[in-house]
């Protein structure tokens, strides 16, 4: 994570956001807000991307997105080399035929009803421009992992334009018998809105599986093949 830190303690904010204090996070109370990661950078950055990593066996989120902090559209990095694309009421979806994995079939999307193959790209493609209620993702679980663990603020320091406190485990042991022991972790929290930017945290468990996350600026990724989904859906009379 970028930023310098320090680890004394007169360095520490007077004010905390709701939830969060010197030697603990409530994180109950910083979900308390209606605000979340999807929108609460809009006030700081033209787009961003809300990226992670963890264990392939122990995948809880589906992709990494790209907002545009403008107009609200969104791309997902799936898995499999998919993506998806929500601005409104519009979904959009393209799955790479060469990428679709051994348990998922061709045949299966070919009688799908929601997908038109396009031989052109070799892609499957569903384009929706009622899709309705977007539903929300389970990105927004991303500090469930973090829940278990006792946090104590070692400093501030300014990412990417957002003032953050920085916090590292005080206590690796877990709170909740469901959780595992961590062997390191640290977290940046937003001063303004209290929301977690980035985090690292490694877990003693088999392997010491390593959890990241971050929120930063990013540009919004190129997106003509939601044109081509439209087209192609449209062509075939999806």
């Amino acid at each position: 994570m970028d930023g310098s830190t320090t680890d004394d303690r007169s360095d520490l904010p007077r004010e905390y956001p709701e939830g969060a204090g010197a030697d603990s996070i409530d994180f109950a109370a910083l979900d308390s807000d209606d605000e979340t990661v999807l929108h609460a950078p809009r006030d700081h950055w033209d787009s961003y991307a809300i990226l992670h990593s963890e264990p392939p066996e122990r995948r809880r989120v589906e992709g990494d997105y790209y907002i545009d902090a403008t107009t609200g559209e969104v791309i997902s990095d799936l898995w499999h080399g998919a993506r998806d694309y929500r601005n409104g009421d519009t979904y959009a979806y393209v799955q790479p035929a060469d990428r679709i994995p051994d348990h998922q079939p061709r045949d299966e999307w070919e009688s799908d009803p929601q997908f038109v193959y396009d031989d052109a790209t070799d892609a499957y493609y569903r384009y929706d421009p009622h899709y309705g209620r977007i539903a929300p993702t389970n990105v927004g679980r991303h500090t469930d992992l973090l829940e278990a663990y006792d946090w104590e603020a070692t400093g501030t320091t300014t990412r990417h334009g957002i003032d953050v406190v920085t916090y590292r485990l005080s206590d690796t042991e877990p709170n909740d018998s469901r959780g595992v022991p961590a062997v390191e972790g640290t977290l940046k929290l937003g001063v303004e809105d209290g929301i977690v930017y980035a985090f690292d945290v490694t877990l003693d468990a088999e392997g010491e599986p390593r959890y990241t996350y971050t929120v930063r600026p990013e540009t919004f990724p190129d997106h003509d093949w939601v044109e081509t989904a439209r087209e192609v859906t449209g062509a075939n009379g999806a």
